[in-house]
């Protein structure tokens, strides 16, 4: 989820309770005939192995996540989690990036000189390698120059909002915080053929992007991760449409065919046969209709998963709100939403890690 932003190191205890207890497992049957892969258009020499992906919207930024102020210990959390998780790709949205992107007239009193994507990189070590890209901003904020203060006053927000000569990107706010915040990807091994595109987005607000790589250690896999519009920005009354409902269909353009990729990530909306879609159930039917959700089981038709959300109630509860995606051309053959309680001190959504059958060649 995309909010409206208004302006102690992790024990290895937590770590290692997050990664043995908590997971909602769906498993497939593994492996495809002969003939599933010939209707794939998969050529009779390629191959098929397996990757395990994992996806987290961390909340890394916005003043309501929970660890805003503690981005060396986040990290930490995630690393630790991908490699006792023995995940090959992770996909991260609202994140931090880019150390040196700040606006430094606003951003003088930064105590942190290193981002969250920069510590991420450093805990996760040499066998690994981080992209990044950053949402996008326009110069005026679609909540105008100013905000409720306390007492029934208004202030003004801080100058990066709403000057016309302000860059594209969205910094990152408070002083444990530097660069810009976006969605990045980290890849064990190596990759090349990064690419980085716009989708379609409201004037107003966040310019949003998707960003792949192409792994070239061990599995040749194409791995893609965007973070779409939340509902309550989403709906152009002038235009008549939905704007999430134009970035799926821009993902599916960028994914194609698909049969060697694996995407997903923040979607902002319900699966379509959530009851709660209601007026959202078609917008991500696209997806389900070209490829497999990790949450659809054996079956692969079921299009409503288990909730990725926590609801804000202490103790916290496990929303049933699916928001968080992991999709691929071949059915999964596992599918797990970590759950462990401990994980709502980190971020309002759940990390997802699932296995897809790739094929490459």
């Amino acid at each position: 989820m995309i909010r409206r932003r208004l302006g102690a190191v992790l024990a290895a205890v937590a770590a290692a309770a997050l990664v043995c207890t908590g997971a909602v497992v769906h498993s497939a049957a593994s492996g495809e005939s002969r003939g599933e892969r010939a209707a794939r258009g998969v050529s009779a020499g390629a191959t098929t192995s397996s990757v395990r992906v994992l996806t987290w919207n961390i909340c890394g930024e916005s003043g309501s996540c929970p660890a805003r102020n503690q981005p060396d210990q986040l990290m930490t959390q995630v690393a630790n989690l991908a490699v006792s998780r023995t995940a090959d790709a992770v996909f991260l949205q609202e994140v931090c990036g880019n150390d040196t992107e700040n606006d430094h007239a606003v951003d003088s009193g930064k105590t942190a000189v290193k981002s969250e994507v920069t510590l991420l990189g450093e805990k996760l070590g040499s066998g690994w390698t981080v992209a990044f890209v950053p949402y996008g901003r326009p110069a005026e904020d679609r909540f105008g120059s100013t905000m409720p203060g306390a007492g029934g006053t208004t202030v003004e927000y801080p100058p990066r909002y709403a000057n016309p000569s302000a860059t594209s990107d969205f910094r990152c706010r408070g002083a444990e915080l530097v660069g810009v915040q976006g969605i990045a990807i980290a890849v064990k091994g190596t990759f090349g053929g990064r690419e980085e595109f716009d989708l379609h987005s409201p004037k107003a607000g966040l310019f949003l992007r998707a960003l792949c790589v192409r792994r070239t250690t061990g599995t040749p896999v194409r791995l893609c991760t965007s973070h779409l519009t939340p509902k309550g920005e989403d709906y152009d009354p002038r235009a008549g449409f939905s704007y999430r409902a134009e970035q799926v269909q821009r993902l599916g353009e960028i994914v194609g065919d698909g049969h060697d990729t694996v995407f997903g990530g923040d979607f902002n909306t319900r699966p379509p046969d959530d009851p709660g879609s209601g007026t959202d159930s078609g917008i991500l039917a696209p997806l389900y209709a070209s490829y497999h959700e990790c949450e659809q089981g054996p079956s692969g038709t079921a299009r409503k998963g288990s909730g990725t959300m926590w609801d804000s109630a202490s103790p916290p509860v496990r929303a049933d709100r699916k928001y968080d995606y992991l999709f691929s051309k071949a059915a999964f053959t596992a599918c797990q939403v970590q759950t462990d309680t401990s994980l709502s001190a980190w971020s309002d959504h759940l990390p997802m890690l699932a296995t897809a059958s790739v094929t490459t060649g």
